[in-house]
């Protein structure tokens, strides 16, 4: 750029045009013709309160203002019809008239949506229009505010800080959103301190610019200020110009000439950019560095030797996501300086101009030239939040249940910066009875979040859902929604364990019993599984919490007695979780490959058994099923899980393939399966079953009549030995905790006469023994003696035998 300035000037008045197209906030505006007249579609989407919004960003659960604007040959249509559609979130209406000023206006809530980037349609006949919009979770920054630019141009339409009383100069201000895109038909606000401002507001055009003419007289000279100011959400941002008013004899003579040297021949009003020629278009990967050249000639190209200071900046370095040095001095009439990216390019990729600046001959002169960054591959992408953390089954929702639970992940770059408008594929590692997810693809916003929802079905299951990235055709990243790391373990089949807080508690008569259920989950090193994992358990009877998440490896839940009730008294309780089969990594790779053995057939298909395994190889499962009667048998009544939702009657057997995740080898099947662990409650019943017998022989039961007939005579100075069996109803265990006492009115007892019922889900009764002995002395008479059993439930509930046995 040449800067020369001259003797005489004339007065140039500049005509102002102020261009209204569009509207602000990403407004897209669709125009349609016909012989006789022309008709224009707009969309704007807006804040609540149908303000402009800074990058038609909202936070999820705002509430967005939708607004369709339809004209004819610039007059308003009313009373047409137009349609809506939205990517994210629900409208208010799918269809609205325009009303007297041909606006079409509805809202688009986002309580229930998602995270992420999408457009909106408005339609009237063949005509569409869309405008962009995102919603960002609440955690995320707000949106920066919009910036404004203000600048002086002469009538070359150079910039200026000085001029000449008596010259209408142009007054420039620049109105952006954050992303560098500009708002349009906003009005900008301008004052000086000195001189005439021809408008004091003005409205941005297409290029987000407001112009306005400033003119002064030989009373103004001087220095002074013009400033220009924009309003949004109650917030303003201004930004201010000094400038200095001449007496209109000065003259400057000097000439100074910018740009730079390409082999040897001076490029003037250009920067160069690394080696690029003046007619490159120059692109840098993400991330990269580049040297950045200025020069200052006279008119005969002769380089300036004084040292001058030339100002470096870009769009980009102004919003802090690339850096730049600020000012270099000229040596010997050159200034380097170095530019490097940090976070500009982004996902989709970002140009960015650079400008240098100097003042010569007291006037700002700057030039500039673009810079393209190429997109920033994408490097991670991580679980961010499962929201909420635990759903339940469709239908069996309550308060602070959920059947829908909405799983957030960020992909961030190889930068390390988040990555927007990138496009994640989602999938569920099962879709055991109907569990679906919604949608399977979306876009990142601004934050590089996205979000899907994942929506319960009618079995009890666990999930994980995996998001993906694909950054090349031969390369995937992914990463699984747990709340934890990608790489920590899955639970492996013969590391998850049951224990009951009661074997067999007293819950066949009583509802409300409850029984707690531990489960303890490792991986294939016996480490804790990550918090979070979902353990979800079914029940043969009674009731039972469906699923529980895991803190350091372990979680429990809680059966509870209730109808339906077994006949046997014995409830099996299946826990499963997505895990992998037993492997024995016999060369320690961490995966399952050829050298490590075949499979390893097993029975542990209900979950009953824990196969130890004898050599190398991995232990075969079929899918995972309940094995109500206990006999390892799967009966067509018998429940069973479908994992992979094949449909079959039975479950899937044994594939011979290791399945599970880390598999390199021949033989690999799935990369999970459920792991599963069986117990068996016993539901004591309240009464006891009694029986006494001698040598064999049944003596006597609470089940029959009582009588007052001895069933046996004991000689003076024998013992009689005696064998008592007491059971539930079912011939279970009685219920743990309960008390049984025996006793004699006469004569000496001996062994278990005073005990406490344990645990036990044996499938039997208990057998105690005791003796008789009769004590009399020689002279005492014959006598009987009423033996007597109590035995006592937990609830208070006493069942007896009592029998009579003659002291000879």
């Amino acid at each position: 750029m040449t800067v020369k300035v001259l003797k005489v000037f004339s007065v140039l008045f500049f005509a102002l045009s102020l261009a209204a197209c569009n509207g602000a906030s990403g407004d897209n505006e669709i125009v349609g013709e016909t012989d006789s007249a022309v008709t224009s579609l707009s969309v704007s989407v807006l804040n609540a309160n149908c303000d402009a919004v800074a990058g038609n960003a909202f936070i999820l659960g705002e509430t967005v203002c939708v607004q369709a604007t339809l004209a004819q040959n610039g007059a308003p249509l009313v009373g047409e019809i137009i349609s809506f559609e939205a990517g994210i979130g629900e409208l208010s209406a799918a269809t609205k008239l325009t009303d007297s000023s041909g606006v079409a206006q509805i809202t688009l809530t986002s309580a229930n949506g998602n995270v992420g980037a999408a457009s909106i349609d408005a339609s009237f006949g063949e005509l569409t229009a869309v405008a962009n919009y995102e919603f960002l979770s609440a955690a995320t920054v707000s949106p920066k505010l919009p910036s404004i630019t203000i600048s002086l141009l002469n009538e070359q339409g150079n910039p200026i800080s000085r001029f000449k009383a008596n010259e209408v100069v142009q007054v420039r201000a620049s109105l952006l959103n954050s992303d560098d895109t500009p708002i349009v038909n906003e009005i900008v606000s301008f004052q000086s301190t000195s001189g005439a401002v021809s408008v004091t507001q003005a409205l941005t055009n297409d290029q987000g610019i407001a112009l306005a003419a400033l003119t002064t007289s030989e009373l103004e000279l001087g220095a002074a200020s013009i400033s220009a100011t924009f309003s949004i959400n109650g917030e303003s941002v201004s930004n201010s110009l000094n400038f200095e008013v001449q007496s209109i004899d000065t003259v400057n003579d000097n000439v100074v000439r910018f740009g730079y040297f390409e082999d040897g021949v001076f490029i003037e009003n250009m920067i160069s950019l690394g080696n690029a020629s003046s007619t490159d278009e120059l692109s840098i990967s993400a991330g990269a560095t580049l040297g950045v050249t200025v020069a200052l000639v006279d008119e005969n190209d002769q380089v300036i030797p004084t040292s001058t200071p030339v100002s470096f900046t870009s769009r980009c370095v102004q919003s802090g996501d690339a850096t730049l040095d600020a000012t270099v001095n000229t040596i010997n009439g050159t200034a380097n300086a170095t530019y490097k990216d940090l976070s500009c390019a982004g996902g989709a990729g970002n140009i960015d101009t650079i400008t240098a600046t100097i003042n010569v001959n007291s006037i700002s002169v700057t030039i500039s030239r673009d810079l393209i960054l190429t997109p920033e591959t994408a490097g991670a992408i991580e679980f961010i939040s499962a929201s909420p953390e635990n759903i339940v089954l469709q239908g069996t929702g309550g308060q602070g249940r959920e059947s829908v639970s909405t799983v957030t992940f960020q992909v961030t770059g190889a930068q390390g910066n988040p990555l927007s408008q990138q496009s994640v594929d989602f999938s569920l590692n099962t879709n055991t009875g109907g569990l679906t997810l919604s949608p399977a693809t979306a876009i990142t916003n601004s934050e590089g979040q996205v979000s899907v929802k994942v929506t319960a079905g009618n079995v009890p299951t666990s999930v994980r859902v995996t998001a993906q990235v694909a950054i090349s055709d031969a390369q995937i990243i992914q990463t699984q929604s747990d709340l934890l790391s990608i790489n920590t373990g899955l639970p492996d089949q013969n590391s998850i364990t049951l224990s009951p807080s009661d074997l067999n508690p007293e819950a066949l008569n009583i509802d409300g019993a409850e029984v707690t259920i531990f489960a303890s989950l490792a991986d294939t090193f016996n480490n804790p599984v990550p918090d979070g994992t979902t353990v979800s358990f079914t029940a043969e009877g009674g009731r039972i919490q469906p699923t529980c998440n895991t803190s350091n490896g372990a979680c429990s839940v809680i059966w509870t007695s209730a109808n339906p009730r077994v006949d046997d008294h014995r409830v099996t309780i299946l826990a499963t979780a997505i895990g992998h089969e037993t492997l024995i990594d016999s060369n320690g790779n961490n995966q399952y490959d050829d050298a490590d053995g075949s499979a390893i057939i097993s029975n542990d298909g209900s979950g009953f058994d824990v196969t130890l395994p004898t050599r190398s190889g991995f232990v075969d499962l079929s899918e995972a099923w309940r094995d109500d009667n206990e006999n390892r048998v799967r009966d067509a009544n018998e429940i069973y899980l479908d994992f992979d939702a094949s449909g079959g009657a039975q479950p899937d057997p044994q594939n011979g393939r290791f399945d599970g995740p880390q598999c390199t080898g021949a033989s690999c099947g799935a990369e999970s399966i459920h792991v599963r662990r069986a117990i068996v409650l016993v539901t004591s019943s309240s009464a006891a079953v009694i029986s006494v017998s001698n040598d064999g022989v049944e003596l006597a039961s609470n089940q029959s009549a009582g009588s007052a007939t001895p069933v046996l005579s004991i000689p003076r100075g024998n013992s009689a030995f005696f064998q008592y069996t007491y059971s539930d109803t079912a011939g279970q265990p009685i219920a743990s905790g309960s008390s049984i006492v025996a006793t004699a009115s006469a004569g000496a007892l001996n062994g278990t006469v005073d005990d406490i019922m344990p645990q036990s889900n044996l499938n039997a009764g208990r057998t105690r023994e005791f003796t008789v002995t009769n004590n009399l002395l020689a002279a005492d008479t014959t006598i009987d003696t009423t033996v007597s059993i109590n035995i006592t439930s937990p609830s208070g509930v006493v069942s007896s035998l009592s029998f009579v046995v003659t002291l000879d």
